[in-house]
């Protein structure tokens, strides 16, 4: 149940080759660990730290939360898990020379009675100097708690951006919550059904790398379906999503009007003259009498 290794694998080896480049001095390893504690338990973690710059540096550990962003990318922001607390470390400074390299030693320990579920973490090491903080490098944490896994996403929003569409671009707001303890993966179909509740278009939505537990995500849906939807007239959109190692299942819909510029330049002029029928016949009427 826990993150998908290879994912996550790739996943941070684009994010440490974008850090270290910008960073420039100093490298970490590991670039993850996946953990499994039950309540009660305590670990230590090692980061190994090199200085590849030509001068001593000194460097000091930090903790953060990790969260997502709507690709699923990792987000470092501190004060966001409460795991964060579980981590102790040494505060204290250390000066590194030219290529020296040391062992970093993080310790976990799980509360008692700690609920199951996942955490992620971001253990870091830093770069001061004189002047300001340097650059800051994470090995990323996957921290599970030990115990019953619950897989639960929740649909929490589903609509048309539009209540009346002029053309056939259609777009609509997605939002998801995983209100599960475990990471989970997320495959999802929407179609589009016409007034003979025939689907005259379907679409296979990414929503990127597995949904964080307790976490968010949004996305804006976009459906072409051409000259398939030519008539005027009432249209459901269908979202079909599949969740999880157990596969679990969302189905919903929503209701919009589709009105094309063709039509209402019909029916305006349509409007017009039986308008012009009326004046006229009126006249007559009127001339007659």
């Amino acid at each position: 149940m826990l993150i998908n290794n290879k994912i996550l694998f790739s996943l941070l080896i684009g994010l440490s080759f974008l850090l270290i480049s910008s960073v420039g001095a100093f490298s970490i390893s590991p670039l993850k660990y996946t953990v499994s504690l039950n309540p009660g338990d305590d670990k230590d973690l090692v980061v190994m730290v090199k200085n590849d710059s030509n001068e001593d540096k000194e460097y000091q550990m930090t903790v953060a939360g990790v969260q997502q962003d709507n690709q699923g990318r990792p987000i470092f922001k501190p004060n966001s898990d409460i795991a964060e607390s579980w981590v102790k470390f040494k505060s204290e400074k250390t000066i590194l020379k030219n290529n020296e390299k040391e062992d970093f030693v993080f310790t976990i320990t799980i509360p008692k009675n700690t609920p199951p579920g996942a955490h992620y973490l971001g253990l870091g090491v830093q770069e001061n100097n004189d002047k300001n903080i340097g650059g800051r490098l994470a090995t990323i944490l996957v921290l599970q708690v030990a115990g019953t896994a619950n897989e639960s996403l929740i649909l929490e929003k589903f609509y048309p951006v539009k209540k009346y569409f002029f053309d056939n671009n259609l777009i609509y707001f997605l939002q998801i919550k995983n209100a599960g303890n475990v990471d989970l993966s997320v495959r999802a179909n929407m179609q589009i059904y016409n007034y003979e509740n025939k689907i005259i278009d379907s679409n296979v939505i990414n929503f990127g790398n597995k949904l964080f537990a307790q976490s968010n995500r949004s996305a804006q849906l976009q459906s072409l379906v051409g000259e398939k939807m030519f008539l005027p007239g009432l249209y459901q959109a269908v979202i079909t999503i599949n969740y999880g190692l157990t596969n679990q299942q969302i189905i919903s819909s929503v209701n919009f009007w589709y009105w094309p510029v063709w039509f209402l330049w019909v029916a305006g002029g349509m409007i017009v003259f039986v308008l012009l029928i009326f004046i006229f016949i009126r006249k007559r009427y009127a001339k007659n009498k």
